[in-house]
């Protein structure tokens, strides 16, 4: 079935990525997580933002390396992983995020406007360029995202499905799904992460549970006239 294909396809890209990370060296793999904002915190105006967790790379054991390029044994928040996302949307530059992009008086004047602000170029544009073509493919037909598809404009995403940590040990039975995605994927306006804890059932799958939601939620930005987004 649908799930088992999902699984199947999660568990090949896993030893990929795993087999890949042995051509790097932690400090390598580190810098570049560093690169896109993870284990630093985002710099959204909120008081306390949390900071994720990425170990400095003389602390890795000789199981880190895999682990890591795998998505295990650090942690982000969804702000950081829609920042990232962001960035590969914006041709490799990593911007600070906000959570307020304007602020107006009663008759409509803009008192506050939010300028983007870069923080660092994460990867080159060509780099860029070439992972949103890969994402792009995880919503295409066969892809563990293929639900997320909407029918007139390209997504790029990828689907994540982690046992969930708690109490210092890995959580049997226990995931946390998750989706990030750009739209559209040829032109960007769009970074978007979705993140469910514990879905029930079988089909707890970030590609079953938090991509149809993503695409959910696109449909509604697209139909409603007060989302800032581009139709053309």
């Amino acid at each position: 079935g649908n799930v088992t294909l999902a699984g199947a396809i999660k568990y090949s890209s896993n030893i990929a990525m795993a087999k890949f990370s042995e051509r790097l060296t932690p400090t390598e793999q580190f810098e570049a997580l560093r690169a896109f904002g993870f284990g630093s915190p985002a710099g959204v105006e909120f008081p306390s933002e949390a900071r994720g967790e990425l170990r400095m790379p003389h602390l890795w054991d000789s199981y880190a390396k895999a682990s890591v390029a795998m998505g295990y044994a650090f942690a982000v928040t969804p702000v950081q992983l829609a920042a990232a996302y962001g960035a590969i949307a914006n041709d490799g530059v990593l911007l600070t995020p906000t959570l307020v992009r304007e602020i107006r008086d009663p008759g409509g004047k803009v008192l506050y406007q939010h300028r983007p602000e870069p923080v660092r170029r994460a990867v080159s544009p060509a780099v860029a360029t070439r992972l949103r073509e890969y994402l792009q493919l995880v919503v295409g037909d066969g892809g563990t995202a293929e639900s997320a598809q909407l029918a007139n404009y390209p997504i790029a995403g990828k689907t994540g499905t982690a046992l969930r940590y708690d109490g210092g040990r890995y959580q049997d039975g226990h995931y946390t799904a998750s989706f990030a995605a750009i739209w559209p994927a040829d032109q960007p306006q769009l970074a978007m992460a979705v993140k469910l804890d514990d879905p029930r059932g079988s089909r707890y799958y970030g590609g079953t549970t938090a991509a149809p939601m993503t695409r959910a939620m696109l449909q509604e930005a697209l139909a409603s006239r007060r989302s800032a987004i581009d139709r053309r």
